[in-house]
């Protein structure tokens, strides 16, 4: 009996860790692709910036013109104070509110000499440091440079306040003795939930628990504060590809307070025989739920795509199989659209596999919201080909929903200066249950065959088996 009672208080200490640790995960999900999300509408307002200073004759526009192309594209980040741009001898050219007149020296800013340096591609984000603009409030500056004729040209920037930061970490609490942390990669508390008290350290590099995140990237394990001490359950992941960190900190004490009031009543329930056996069928019923949810998970990503989300190969075929069957019993129409990426060995040789494995899952995104209708499964068949399979529809239904997709691609104007036309396009192959098409087989090599004849009338089109 003591032995069923240890195993059931074991299960509900596993549970509370194991509620503990989902808990926050999903929070720092959700907060580093809100920070992700913000950080990368300031990164855009930079690179907006940067197309404009490549435009020739643009000192020859009005300056109400010049500071639309430079600072009036795209939707504001709420981190972001201002835009500004400083030429190749780090004087201000320009900034987004048109309050500061050009000529200020920043020469001596840290980002901007770090710009004279260095020559990637990749934005640079600042220790933080006392504005200029906003008369010594704590900023940071997210920068990327700019070149003309291959040479140094200047940088463009945002400075964001640290107090833009902190709304993100206060949406929600972190409970008692808990913290929510925006950190730096070099160990800069940027934000935190509660906030650091007066006099203590704001930059906590070297210590043992930064470092175990800086290197983990993201994940979690119980360590020690290097703020105050206490002792917690540290979740956390970088907020997409910026160099900032993302950290949920959850009070050990606060994980097992719950868990004591629910051990105590079972060591007394020791005593009576029945009280035990029916907690421990409750234990039993939770654990068989938890797996079967576990196994309906595992069989959901078995039929599922891991990059893009959709259907896989072998979940298209079993689907294709089970539709022919169907339509063949009921006489109802069936149709194949065999999609592929054009190009797109040259998007990959230019943008590289990081860029392409975006760039298709942006394109099954489209590919899914073309197919309208619960029953149309759409699917990666590998690489960068696709299909989307539509029951109960005609060859006429299946062009349209071609012609859907390639106008949702067209609208998307996803970037490819590859391609002769600049932008990422997709040809169609489309077929259906007609005259000549006697099995799964014949259908699949008759989409595969007006896929090649879209190709080659050009690409960025479709074709329908039939067609003339």
């Amino acid at each position: 009996m003591l032995l069923l009672v240890g195993f059931g208080l074991w299960q509900a200490l596993e549970d509370a860790w194991y509620e503990a640790g989902a808990s926050s995960r999903n929070l720092v999900a959700a907060l580093a692709r809100s920070v992700a999300t913000n950080v990368g509408l300031a990164d855009r307002a930079i690179q907006n910036a940067r197309a404009g200073l490549a435009l020739t004759d643009l000192a020859a526009y009005p300056r109400d013109v010049r500071q639309f192309i430079l600072f009036g594209k795209g939707r504001a980040s709420p981190y972001v104070d201002r835009v500004f741009v400083l030429d190749v001898h780090g004087h201000l050219a320009a900034e987004s509110s048109g309050t500061i007149s050009p000529g200020a020296d920043f020469s001596d800013r840290s980002y901007f000499r770090y710009w004279r340096l260095h020559d990637d591609d990749t934005p640079y984000l600042s220790a933080p440091l006392l504005s200029r603009f906003l008369n010594g409030s704590e900023t940071v500056v997210l920068s990327r440079r700019v070149d003309h004729d291959g040479l140094f040209a200047g940088i463009v920037a945002v400075t964001m306040p640290l107090k833009a930061l902190q709304p993100t970490v206060e949406m929600v609490s972190p409970g008692a003795k808990g913290a929510i942390n925006i950190f730096a990669l070099d160990g800069t508390v940027l934000a935190r939930n509660p906030a650091i008290r007066a006099g203590a350290d704001h930059n906590i590099a070297g210590t043992p628990t930064f470092e175990r995140i800086k290197r983990d990237v993201r994940g979690s394990f119980v360590g020690r504060s290097a703020v105050d001490g206490e002792q917690r359950l540290y979740t956390f992941d970088r907020a997409g590809s910026f160099p900032l960190i993302v950290d949920v900190a959850v009070s050990t004490d606060a994980i097992l307070k719950p868990w004591w009031h629910r051990a105590l009543p079972p060591i007394f329930a020791t005593l009576a025989l029945c009280a035990g056996v029916i907690a421990l069928a409750m234990l039993f019923q939770r654990e068989l739920l938890r797996r079967e949810h576990v196994e309906a998970e595992l069989a959901g990503l078995a039929a599922t795509d891991a990059l893009t989300g959709l259907s896989n190969r072998r979940s298209f075929d079993a689907a294709l199989e089970r539709e022919w069957r169907r339509a063949s019993r009921t006489g109802s129409p069936l149709s194949v659209l065999m999609i592929d990426v054009d190009h797109f060995k040259a998007y990959n040789d230019y943008y590289g596999h990081v860029a392409g494995d975006k760039a298709l899952r942006q394109i099954a995104d489209l590919i899914a919201a073309a197919a309208r209708r619960d029953a149309d499964q759409a699917a990666r068949l590998g690489g960068e080909e696709f299909a989307l399979l539509l029951p109960d529809t005609d060859m006429s239904g299946a062009t349209s929903c071609a012609t859907r997709l390639l106008g949702l691609l067209q609208d998307e104007q996803l970037e490819h200066r590859q391609a002769p036309a600049g932008i990422i396009s997709v040809s169609i192959g489309v077929s259906g249950r007609i005259a000549g098409i006697d099995n799964v087989q014949d259908l699949m090599l008759s989409a595969d065959k007006a896929l090649y004849r879209a190709k080659a009338g050009g690409r960025a089109r479709f074709y329908g088996e039939g067609e003339e």
